[in-house]
């Protein structure tokens, strides 16, 4: 392969796999409300079933901008075990990734108020690369003919979930294998491990109408640099939400949303770079919708925070 274009592959992949990563896990905005895709030891932690929606458009304006939908389901199936399901689809210019997720998670009580929670995922994957779309110096390059994918490959991810009514600290491996491309070997390139996240935060009462819920999550070691995400939300007579989000190093930005009869969320997020992708667009969007149904009555030990 001619060195313009190993270059040109070697940047597109670092950026791409960057971004699924990124926009996958700590990208969204108002993960509070998808947080199985954090961390497999989140199905059932709450005192209800729910199934969410997510879409998140970065970088309006430029061309291959990432774009990221997210489709899942969190069942508490017993008091101390839980199922969850979802399906992520990404897409960063010419390159594609689907996974399909399934996960379990068993809940042990700690004491009157904590318990610890250890989930488990199997996925389903598949990463392409479209070279068609890819413009290089070199005419009818042979290693640009035929398309990159890894095929249909399976991995799995690990976690572990501490919480209380008011608080919780989690941490997870999404990915414990590494990703393996068809006709190429990428690792001299590309990180191809999923790295580890942690994150952590709780819900404060103010008073009977007001609560303020910060939390802070860093996705580490995935190949790329470290992403650490900071949301304060505020929520108004568990009605209203709204809140201020901050990505070091990434961008700012502002949360919205509203809880429909304790039942259906629909929520909005903006954000504004403030590095020097502020050059080429300004804004990024995000939806999220929630049904919320079989609530337990009178919960002493959900997490508050994920409600």
């Amino acid at each position: 392969m001619k060195s313009s274009t190993v270059q040109f592959i070697t940047a597109l992949f670092i950026f791409g796999c960057s971004a699924v990563m990124a926009q996958n896990v700590p990208g969204f905005r108002q993960y509070r409300f998808n947080a199985l895709v954090l961390n497999p030891a989140q199905a059932g932690s709450n005192d209800f079933s729910d199934v969410s929606v997510m879409g998140t458009q970065y970088w309006v304006g430029m061309p291959g901008a990432p774009q990221t939908g997210t489709i899942s389901g969190n069942f508490k199936v017993f008091d101390n075990f839980g199922v969850g399901a979802a399906v992520i689809a990404d897409q960063t210019g010419p390159v594609n990734s689907t996974n399909v997720d399934l996960m379990g998670a068993y809940h042990l009580k700690l004491g009157q108020k904590w318990k610890l929670s250890a989930g488990l995922k199997l996925s389903a994957i598949n990463h392409s690369v479209v070279t068609s779309e890819l413009a290089t110096y070199t005419s009818n390059d042979p290693d640009m003919m035929e398309n990159l994918s890894t095929g249909l490959s399976y991995n799995a991810g690990f976690g572990f979930l501490a919480y209380s009514k008011n608080f919780f600290i989690g941490a997870s491996l999404p990915r414990v294998a590494s990703l393996r491309f068809d006709r190429m070997d990428m690792s001299t390139f590309v990180d191809d491990k999923g790295g580890y996240l942690a994150y952590g935060g709780g819900v404060f009462k103010i008073n009977e109408q007001f609560e303020l819920r910060p939390s802070l999550l860093g996705l580490f070691g995935y190949g790329g640099p470290a992403v650490i995400d900071l949301n304060v939300v505020s929520t108004i007579k568990n009605l209203i939400d709204v809140g201020l989000t901050y990505q070091w190093k990434g961008n700012v930005g502002a949360i919205l949303g509203i809880n429909i009869q304790d039942k259906l969320f629909v929520g909005y997020s903006y954000s504004y770079p403030v590095n020097n992708m502020n050059r080429v667009s300004i804004q990024s969007h995000e939806i999220a919708l929630r049904l919320k149904f079989n609530k337990k009555i009178n919960s002493a030990d959900s997490p508050r925070f994920f409600n």
